[in-house]
């Protein structure tokens, strides 16, 4: 973005006086032109020869005025640049002197040349808090004014050039046809669709010369889209690119097609020189650019000419990604069959029977899969394909959760390569599917239109969406990446779901993301249907939300979450980045997204229920508890750092919020752990019984065996006594002295008592510290060692402690502390699993479902 200095200096006019030259020397062409003909008519020539060169001037005089009439094209361009930026620079100037003019601030406001407004140099202690917080509400009003401003005038930039280009392009090209001779053949060097419909046919064909994979490199590569414009695309925004782009790409994807673009992207990985990988890696960047919908060109006006899109791909690689085939009754299915290309056929093209057929499919749902994931990450696909993708990858994972391809037609033999391979193209369909959030908002959340999600496809069926068929997903353990890509389809809630648009307020996407955020409670928690609230019987307050939850649904995402850690991970940056959506445990009635404020609400079984999920991992575990400290942080300071009241009067109606929460932080962590215990336990324990069974089994028979030969010796009354004594008593004697029943592990479970005086102390510290880094602790409570707060983990002496709680007296906190531990106790007490019946109830809503 150029700086205050750079757009108070420019001169848009030019661009008209520019505009103005042009026509000038453009009306001196044309007249040139007529003089031309005029000119041939007044010679004494005739004859044949004469109408056929008359004929030739003719044609270069039409010729020559398409050309002008290119150039008066550019000269429009030229005039709507200049009247467009001047009008955005004017905005945005204005904002800049409304904000160093502004009356109503206490002082003095400056813009520097980055566009940040700061306040002019004053003295603090001149001024009330109220004062201060007027200063930084005036500069805040101002920022959103300037940004948007500045994001339009940014905005007109790129359209204006992209006007100007396109036209200039086609000056280029009617100049160099014109140039070539009017019978000069369609000219490939100038034309961009022709040459990228004859760059696909070359990959399509596979004789490509190294010379040939170079020149398309060098396409490609000029098309490829910098760093800002991708961070725009990430966004959600839209961006444009001159429509030669746009046209070389359609026509190199559409003849190129799925075979050849896979062949040539096989051979490059072959060949491993980094030119070879680098141009397969733009021909995956340039084909998800072509895929998005926010990808523009625009006319000489600025209006939008084209965009890309999912419909721009070639059929075959539509096809292969749309087609979800009903095998073993999949839902989602939207044809009977796998894809043309992979239906069994006695004679011609095409696999001889349903196994080979299978193979096929599967092979190159991988192959197609990695080829889609090996280019950069930076680039967004468009948000039909990224729903295609994630509703692919969901299908996928079903089939391989639920019997493979054992139930399609004639496929019975062994099949795990297959599933196999179904696992992969999953999860490489997932990470590159899941860049685009909105197409994961729409997947999770069935927000859009029938045409988003496959309605009026030739050859596909279709049935209004449901967003419960990507549920399995969440179940799936087997993720080789340990979760990052369908963590991806959760992680972006963190990450987006407080971006600020220009005007200081949410983007569309931010909340879309907090919507979403409303909707995980639905797929990993879901519930078997409505409950009386009035037949709870022993389900605690904590989880009488309303609904029976499917335990045996929620035993397998909870299991999904254990064996993945970056999904627990993603789970815990999207709850921690949300703390505000679920802090209030008492006045959530429901789970809910409020559009009218743009806010999301978890109610408290809901929010618990997801802390617990992401309490699964190390990484889940910390980032929750960095994102409490960090929301606890935040709200001490806030009243350590004012000077109207105590600190602790300031924060009292937060403070029975941070103690809930740091409770209920602490229960999800370990109950967390404690299931988890619980299942390596109860895992370890079969294992035990299942050694001890067959070593008494072994025992039994062995007995059995020495019964049944000792009664073939001689002295044969005698040794079926012995055998009798062996068989009866000597064997359980032998088994029970040398086999002995395993001793079973047992859970340590956590005592609620420990914890909360923890908690309480860990508190009490955390506002020593605080007052210490806002230099409001006495220097009798700071440790002459370390220059920090005292700790209270130390063996204080009982003057010290009682300098602490004199302290925390003094700055409100005293009645507010014994309120904190009572409220962190009780939240503590009712919501960690102190056994195994307790943990239960906890989880699941009832006894013994462990």
């Amino acid at each position: 973005m150029p700086g205050r200095k750079d757009v108070e200096s420019w001169k848009p006019e030019k661009l008209s006086e520019w505009a103005t030259e042009l026509d000038a020397k453009t009306t001196s062409y044309e007249g040139q032109l007529d003089r031309s003909v005029t000119q041939f008519r007044g010679t004494d020539w005739s004859g044949n020869a004469y109408l056929a060169a008359y004929d030739r001037f003719g044609e270069e005089h039409d010729e020559g005025f398409k050309l002008s009439q290119e150039i008066r094209d550019v000269s429009t361009a030229l005039r709507t640049a200049d009247s467009r930026l001047a009008d955005e620079r004017r905005v945005l100037l204005g904002r800049v002197s409304d904000a160093e003019h502004d009356g109503d601030c206490p002082v003095g406001l400056t813009v520097d040349d980055g566009w940040k407004v700061h306040a002019k140099p004053y003295t603090a202690s001149d001024y009330s808090d109220q004062d201060k917080k007027k200063i930084q509400e005036r500069i805040d009003h101002h920022q959103g004014l300037i940004d948007t401003a500045k994001s339009g005038l940014l905005t007109a930039v790129g359209e204006v050039i992209a006007g100007i280009v396109n036209a200039s392009n086609n000056v280029r090209t009617r100049g160099d046809q014109l140039g070539s001779g009017i019978d000069t053949p369609s000219l490939t060097k100038v034309d961009p669709a022709e040459l990228g419909r004859k760059d696909g046919e070359d990959v399509s064909d596979g004789k490509l010369s190294d010379k040939k994979i170079a020149q398309i490199a060098d396409r490609l590569a000029g098309t490829s889209l910098p760093p800002d414009q991708l961070a725009i695309l990430a966004k959600g925004g839209e961006i444009t690119v001159p429509q030669s782009t746009m046209d070389y790409l359609s026509n190199f994807y559409d003849k190129a097609g799925r075979d050849g673009l896979w062949q040539l992207s096989d051979s490059l990985k072959a060949n491993g020189s980094p030119q070879a990988l680098q141009l397969r890696q733009e021909l995956i960047n340039n084909m998800l650019t072509l895929s998005n919908e926010k990808v523009v060109t625009r006319g000489p006006d600025g209006q939008v000419a084209d965009r890309g899109g999912y419909n721009k791909l070639n059929s075959e690689v539509r096809e292969m990604i749309g087609t979800r085939p009903k095998v073993g009754g999949a839902p989602d299915s939207n044809t009977r069959d796998l894809p043309d290309d992979y239906r069994a056929v006695m004679w011609g093209k095409g696999p001889i029977d349903d196994r080979h057929a299978l193979f096929d499919y599967t092979e190159d749902m991988v192959k197609f899969g990695r080829f889609l994931n090996s280019g950069d990450p930076n680039y967004i696909p468009g948000q039909r394909l990224g729903v295609e993708l994630e509703r692919q990858a969901a299908h996928q994972i079903w089939i391989s959760d639920h019997g493979g391809y054992a139930p399609y037609k004639s496929a019975t033999l062994e099949e795990s390569d297959w599933v196999r391979n179904t696992d992969h193209s999953a999860q490489d369909f997932l990470s590159v599917g899941a860049r685009n959030h909105e197409a994961t908002y729409a997947t999770l959340t069935g927000h859009g239109s029938d045409e988003l999600f496959g309605k009026g496809v030739p050859g596909q069926s279709f049935e209004p969406y449901d967003p419960k068929v990507v549920n399995s997903m969440f179940q799936h353990k087997n993720w080789d990446d340990g979760g990052k890509a369908i963590g991806s389809m959760v992680d972006w809630i963190g990450t987006d779901s407080h971006d600020l648009g220009p005007d200081g307020k949410p983007t569309l996407q931010a909340l879309h993301a907090r919507e979403t955020l409303t909707r995980l409670p639905g797929i990993f928690a879901p519930l078997e249907a409505p409950q009386d609230p009035a037949h709870h019987g022993d389900q605690p307050q904590l989880n009488r939300s309303g609904g029976v939850l499917d335990h045996d649904k929620f035993v397998k995402t909870t299991d999904a979450f254990v064996a993945n850690p970056e999904l627990s991970r993603a789970l815990a940056h999207a709850m921690g980045s949300n703390i505000d959506a679920f802090a209030d445990a008492t006045n959530l009635p429901k789970t809910a997204y409020l559009p009218e404020v743009g806010e999301a609400q978890l109610q408290v079984t809901d929010a618990n229920r997801l802390l617990f999920l992401a309490s699964q991992s190390d990484q889940g575990r910390l980032t929750l508890e960095v994102a409490r400290q960090s929301y606890e942080t935040q709200i001490l300071n806030q009243a350590f750092t004012q000077h109207d009241l105590p600190p602790g009067e300031y924060a009292k109606s937060s403070l029975q919020q941070l103690a809930s929460l740091d409770g209920r932080f602490t229960n999800a962590a370990q109950n967390a752990l404690s299931y988890q215990d619980n299942n390596s336990i109860h895992e370890y324990n079969s294992k035990m019984q299942d050694i001890y069974e067959k070593k008494k089994a072994a025992a039994e028979i062995v007995a059995k065996v020495g019964q049944s030969s000792l009664g073939f010796t001689p002295g044969g009354e005698v040794s079926s006594k012995v055998s009798d004594v062996l068989g009866d008593k000597v064997t359980e004697s032998l088994i029970s002295k040398f086999i002995p029943e395993p001793h079973k592990m047992e859970v340590q479970y956590p005592n609620a008592t420990e914890i909360n005086e923890a908690g309480i102390r860990h508190f009490r510290q955390e506002l020593l510290d605080t007052a210490h880094d806002t230099g409001r602790l006495p220097h009798n409570l700071i440790d002459e060692h370390t220059g920090q707060a005292v700790n209270l983990s130390d063996s204080l002496d009982r003057p010290e402690r009682d300098s602490v709680q004199a302290y925390l007296d003094s700055e409100g906190f005293g009645q507010f502390l014994t309120d904190y531990g009572q409220t962190h106790g009780i939240e503590v007490l009712q919501g960690i699993g102190q056994n195994g019946t307790s943990l239960s109830v906890i989880l699941y809503g009832k006894e013994n479902q462990l």
